[in-house]
């Protein structure tokens, strides 16, 4: 009997400043399985970007086995798996758990061989590509609010009051707003910024998406909005 994969992707998940994907194979998290229980220095773990894991060099197979990212801290730090076609089916196997610190790559044998009907796997990932893509118009504003506040990267300085954006989402499970977060600068000018995170939610509606985000730059670049937001602890590293 064939394993069974699914794949879910995750549009802007709380846990994450980026869209993550969660990967089942048999109902068992195979990301999550591969660490230990409070994940990667406690903090979580999950797979790679649904860009990533459903695009030519993700998950689809072919007869050339190829060694994929399937998630975990980042490239330099998470799971790797062989990912090949044989026949009539896709099969998974020699899992590994790469670590910037060393350049060797440790075996994860809690991890098996998997063998899918290719049939079958095609159809999954076509299903998850459609559920990545999907579109809502919180998640419209958060796209042009990336593009604006992301585009010289995470650590983009950003005026008076914030120091760098941590991460921008729309919850699937609220779809009338988005969530900032961000780093606030220490204006008294004795650190870059004040500890922990700042996290601030902005209603949406059915107007132009780039008009509000727009309005939603202006107040993050020209207001104090720390009262108004909620304080988040920086976590102690495990």
């Amino acid at each position: 009997m064939n394993d069974v994969l699914r794949v879910e992707p995750l549009l802007f998940p709380v846990e994450f400043s980026a869209h993550r994907t969660r990967v089942f194979v048999n109902d068992l998290d195979v990301v999550a399985t591969a660490y230990p229980a409070d994940g990667y220095h406690g903090q979580p773990v999950a797979g790679a970007v649904p860009s990533w894991l459903l695009g030519p060099d993700g998950l689809a197979a072919s007869p050339r086995p190829r060694e994929v990212w399937l998630g975990g801290a980042g490239p330099a730090d998470g799971l790797v798996v062989r990912v090949r076609l044989v026949g009539s089916e896709v099969v998974w196997d020699d899992w590994r758990m790469t670590d910037h610190h060393d350049s060797s790559a440790r075996p994860v044998r809690r991890l098996g061989d998997f063998r899918f009907d290719a049939a079958a796997y095609a159809s999954e990932l076509a299903r998850a590509t459609a559920r990545a893509d999907r579109s809502w118009p919180a998640r419209s504003v958060a796209e042009h609010l990336r593009a604006v506040l992301w585009r010289d990267g995470y650590s983009q300085d950003d005026g008076t009051w914030v120091h760098d954006y941590a991460a921008i989402r729309a919850p699937e499970d609220d779809p009338d707003v988005v969530v900032v977060g961000y780093r606030a600068r220490d204006v008294g000018g004795t650190r870059a910024h004040l500890p922990g995170t700042y996290s601030i939610t902005f209603p949406v509606d059915g107007t132009d998406p780039e008009d509000q985000a727009r309005a939603i730059v202006h107040r993050l670049r020209h207001e104090d909005l720390k009262p108004l937001s909620t304080h988040q602890p920086r976590r102690p590293r495990r």
